[in-house]
């Protein structure tokens, strides 16, 4: 027996409860700071990095022309009440995170680069942030030394376990004691933005009671979860066959309502135009039909759920539109067919 039961279109209706914030690419003021330390106040073009910079693009004015500044060419960049990148020489390690292809050497491989590091945290200690894809490194320095990688290192043992080189807690403890920091804090310390930041403000703030965490208010207010109400119209038809072919039917497309409840996490880069969502929705077919001996009815019933990611494009600071790339799971609920047979062969 085959019971196939076609959703084809859905077609959006209601958007209730949706509490979405987005901003679209834009040149923002900021300042760009050239090889001979000049500073020079300009309008970057904020596409809300993901991964660290090598270039970008701004503008002295917002009727000049488009300029691209090259990390040999920009000493350092940053957007007012945002991102600030400086470039550095610094020795990093590139060593492979993922567990198939994990070194079995322990030490931290480095290599000369130049790049240009986020700055996080800026004091007596600054703290620096580099991502390129699924490689996430800090560095950092100090009045009293030049900039370094914290080391952390992920490898395979000799018995192909997954071993830990931790040295960067040793560089803490070495570098930045003050007060009542004690080892035991830096022990309990991960390689995680939100700790190292902690501990960075922690001790800038022991080295100097006036410390403010200057890069607490440039973090911008956004919405994270968005939580909406949809309904929508499908169009439905099913096709019903079995080994007895007398009770083979097919019922033609009907349109039908569906609703239910979508929740939306905004991903924190490229100025929130990317998202995940769950979107489960309550559809229902019903439908009737007359074979030769018996008259079939057809109640069905369903939660369909998509999970999927979502794009944006920005038409302009009012409006938008997006596609959706997702996957979707039905789960039936009390569904059923019944064929009623007729008595009356006259």
């Amino acid at each position: 027996m085959l019971f196939r039961l076609k959703f084809t279109l859905s077609l959006l209706l209601i958007t209730l409860l949706s509490t979405t914030s987005y901003s679209q690419v834009t040149f923002e003021p900021g300042y760009i700071v050239d090889n001979s330390g000049n500073k020079i106040e300009c309008f970057i073009k904020n596409v809300g990095w993901k991964n660290n910079p090598t270039s970008f693009e701004y503008r002295t004015n917002f009727d000049s022309e488009i300029k691209n500044g090259y990390i040999n060419n920009i000493a350092e960049f940053s957007l007012n009440n945002g991102k600030k990148y400086i470039r550095q020489e610094v020795k990093i390690d590139r060593s492979k995170t993922l567990l198939k292809r994990l070194s079995k050497s322990k030490e931290a491989v480095l290599n000369s680069e130049k790049l240009f590091l986020e700055e996080i945290v800026s004091g007596d200690a600054n703290l620096f942030y580099y991502e390129d894809s699924n490689l996430i490194r800090f560095f950092f320095n100090t009045t009293n030394t030049s900039t370094e990688q914290l080391i952390y290192k992920k490898y395979l043992t000799a018995d192909n376990k997954v071993g830990e080189n931790t040295n960067y807690k040793k560089q803490l403890w070495d570098n930045l004691q003050c007060g009542n920091i004690t080892l035991n804090d830096v022990k309990s310390i991960d390689y995680k933005k939100t700790e190292l930041v902690t501990f960075f403000n922690l001790y800038n703030l022991c080295k100097n009671p006036k410390y403010v965490d200057s890069k607490a208010s440039k973090i911008e207010n956004k919405n994270v979860f968005n939580l909406g109400i949809r309904a929508g119209l499908n169009s439905a038809s099913l096709d019903y066959s079995s080994p007895q072919e007398s009770t083979n039917f097919s019922l033609e497309n009907k349109t039908t309502l569906r609703f239910g409840i979508e929740l939306e996490a905004i991903l924190p880069f490229n100025k929130n135009k990317w998202s995940l969502f769950i979107q489960p929705m309550y559809q229902s077919f019903k439908g009737e039909e007359q074979l030769e001996f018996q008259t079939v009815s057809v109640d069905y019933k369903s939660i369909e759920t998509s999970l999927g990611v979502r794009h944006y494009f920005f038409l302009s600071n009012d409006s938008k539109i997006f596609i959706n790339s997702a996957f979707q799971i039905d789960t039936a609920l009390d569904s059923n067919i019944d064929f009623e047979t007729s008595s009356d062969f006259a």
